[in-house]
């Protein structure tokens, strides 16, 4: 019994941590697909970060459904809606989602950016022709060609809510520290947990999972 009551604590951990390990890789593989979709999208139009992240929201719909709810059309429906709540960016309270263009840079359209009335004045980078545009030509500023320019780089990070029972505390101790609870030694100093994937997500009971995608652009970047 005593080896049991030592032991018990340590391996129900382990067996909690385990799945959760397996509920995140699982996840993983749904923002890399959601990353890869929301990219497609930035593609057709002109790599607006508002598109991206609209798709970004759809495809990640299968976090948020109720697989008790028979009907597909209303079971997607509410997920969705769920989605577009949970990852809704409030400042200075949570932002569960964020989508970032790195690339095309800003040094990308110093080089290569022009302004047309036909895009409605946006400054845009050109992306007919590109197998006839000499591929060797550089930009002075960005150090990268007309067809890299087109490449259109995303990077998503996603805060994964934490499901099964005692990962979000035992996450947030080892990812951020442990109050010592003694007050001779600095109670409630938390100097050690004070990045932002703690304030962000570790101390909300999520995980960040990052995850990136490349597609070519099939319309003119748009600079904003």
């Amino acid at each position: 019994m005593a080896e049991f009551a030592v032991a018990f604590p340590f391996a129900l951990l382990l067996v909690l941590g385990i799945i959760q390990l397996g509920l995140m890789y699982t996840a993983k593989e749904i923002v890399n697909e959601a990353a890869f979709m929301a990219a497609r999208a930035g593609s057709v139009q002109n790599a607006q970060v508002d598109a991206m992240n609209s798709e970004m929201v759809k495809a990640l719909a299968p976090f948020y459904q109720d697989l008790t709810q028979k009907n597909d059309a209303t079971r997607l429906a509410v997920a969705y809606g769920r989605a577009f709540v949970d990852t809704v960016c409030i400042p200075f309270v949570q932002c569960f989602l964020k989508v970032e263009r790195l690339n095309p840079t800003d040094a990308a359209f110093d080089d290569f950016g022009i302004t047309s009335k036909s895009m409605q004045n946006h400054i845009y980078i050109p992306n007919d022709n590109l197998e006839y545009r000499p591929h060797s030509t550089q930009g002075p500023k960005s150090g990268m060609s007309i067809q890299d320019a087109n490449a259109l780089k995303v990077k998503v990070t996603y805060g994964y809510e934490l499901k099964v029972p005692l990962m979000k505390a035992v996450f947030n101790a080892v990812m951020c520290g442990v109050d010592s609870g003694i007050n001779a030694f600095g109670r409630g100093d938390t100097s050690y947990g004070t990045s932002s994937d703690c304030s962000d997500y570790y101390s909300k009971g999520r995980v960040p999972i990052v995850s990136y995608a490349t597609v070519q652009m099939q319309t003119p970047a748009w600079k904003k």
